[in-house]
């Protein structure tokens, strides 16, 4: 029967990043005939094609990882007729993103004297991003936050702010950021509210 099957490319809790372009490969050694080699990424056949040299079966599986590998598992299977079982190795991938953009809403138009409720909502990130207020130049620091599981994986933050319309304004111009603290990325938006 064939040797059971190792994974190289990849170690259990090592960080990808979304976009970096993975390559793993998956060996057996021994058998007669050598092993026929199968990669299946959550339960599904993702690449069957294998080669062998010299009772050293290979199968090179490459991808550019997206949000959705976060959690992925990925598993190779090797058999042959003279196996009785199907060996196999695993891995589950662990891939950082950082938010691609956050959503703040709140009315468009208030009185001075207002109180004025903003919220800012981040799409998926891994780990969950920060939410950081800007408003009227000045940082905000008393925004409540809450992370909950977004159900394409990673978290989604939301912040909720009040802010105060001052006389003498025009407008108030909020701007949120969205910081993955692992990833270099930082998304923003901004929202004016018009005094009437």
């Amino acid at each position: 029967p064939p040797g059971a099957p190792y994974i190289e490319g990849y170690a259990p809790g090592e960080v990808i990043r979304r976009g970096q372009h993975v390559q793993l490969a998956c060996r057996s050694r021994g058998g007669n005939p050598p092993a026929q080699l199968i990669w299946y990424k959550n339960g599904n056949q993702a690449r069957m094609a294998y080669r062998t040299t010299d009772r050293l079966s290979e199968n090179i599986y490459s991808f550019v990882a997206e949000a959705s590998d976060n959690k992925a598992r990925l598993r190779c299977e090797a058999n042959n007729i003279m196996a009785t079982k199907i060996l196999k190795a695993e891995v589950t991938l662990n891939v950082l993103f950082a938010p691609t953009q956050v959503i703040v809403s709140g009315p468009s138009e208030a009185r001075v004297g207002d109180s004025v409720p903003l919220q800012c909502q981040t799409t998926a990130s891994n780990p969950a991003a920060e939410i950081k207020w800007v408003v009227n130049g000045k940082q905000v620091t008393n925004a409540t936050s809450k992370v909950v599981p977004s159900p394409e994986g990673g978290w989604v933050t939301t912040s909720n702010i009040t802010a105060m319309v001052e006389a003498n304004k025009r407008s108030l111009v909020a701007i949120c950021h969205g910081v993955n603290m692992q990833l270099p990325e930082n998304v923003q938006s901004s929202h004016t509210v018009n005094v009437l």
